[in-house]
């Protein structure tokens, strides 16, 4: 299944990107989608580890974080700073229509979609994403 071709905020000013063009700028390489929210207690648990393998793997796995909190950046933007978080860079989609696109039943969520758009697995609820296990599943 493709990643949905839905914009996804990349600030306060409006701009938008898809996957697509995620996956565009950063040619063969995969991308681990995470749907978090600020009142979610296991995405902010997972969200350093997360973090930690963005640094690890640049240039091999993009870490895409996609907030669904339905407040914007108003809630995003203090929770969600470049000193918590210096490796990633949040989207943000209030709607929910990525989540519905992909059939999110809860959060977090990780998909990781290969080079070529499509979904290659799906990981429900937190995970230590810095450990081996984690490296495994993702073929680092």
């Amino acid at each position: 299944m493709p990643a949905p071709a839905l914009p996804l905020e990349t600030g306060p000013d409006g701009r938008t990107e898809t996957i697509a063009d995620i996956l565009a700028a950063n040619p063969g390489q995969p991308v681990l989608v995470n749907l978090w929210a600020t009142w979610c207690a296991p995405c902010l648990k997972e969200l350093p580890t997360l973090d930690q393998l963005a640094a690890e793997t640049k240039g091999r796995l993009v870490v895409v974080p996609v907030s669904q909190d339905m407040e914007g950046w108003r809630k995003v933007g203090p929770a969600f700073t470049a000193e918590r978080y210096p490796n990633l860079r949040t989207r943000l989609e209030s709607g929910m229509q990525f989540g519905a696109a992909v059939k999110a039943t809860g959060l977090p969520l990780s998909i990781l979609y290969g080079p070529d758009g499509k979904e290659i697995w799906r990981y429900a609820g937190d995970r230590d994403w810095a450990g081996a296990e984690a490296r495994a599943l993702l073929g680092l």
